[in-house]
């Protein structure tokens, strides 16, 4: 019977910890699918995105880097088309957008 009382336990305890929430840079419909960040949806951003907001890329997770977007957000770097389609699907893309601090620019995946 103890035995049965720990597996009940360590079940309920992993289902309690990852509640399903996404992290920065999967997909979301609302706020609440989204682990410590906003989602956004519509326009650039096909099947939604959680995004923390940001002031600067150190404000971002590592692969990410802040655009001036929605008063900045974080976006995940690219080196080619590929690298967008392969993680996020074919309605994403890798381009050029403006850094939210410090002008300059960075390639980003974006939805197309």
């Amino acid at each position: 019977m103890k035995s049965e009382i720990v597996v009940l336990a360590m079940l309920l305890a992993g289902t309690l910890v990852g509640c399903g929430k996404s992290e920065t840079g999967e997909a979301c419909t609302a706020a609440e699918d989204c682990k410590d960040t906003q989602c956004i949806v519509g326009g650039s951003f096909p099947e939604g995105l959680c995004t923390p907001a940001c002031d600067a890329s150190t404000d971002c997770p590592e692969g990410f880097v802040c655009i001036s977007r929605s008063s900045g957000i974080c976006l995940a770097t690219c080196t080619s088309e590929a690298s967008c389609t392969e993680s996020r699907g074919t309605d994403w893309q890798c381009r050029e957008e403006s850094l939210e601090e410090g002008g300059g620019v960075a390639m980003v995946c974006i939805g197309a």
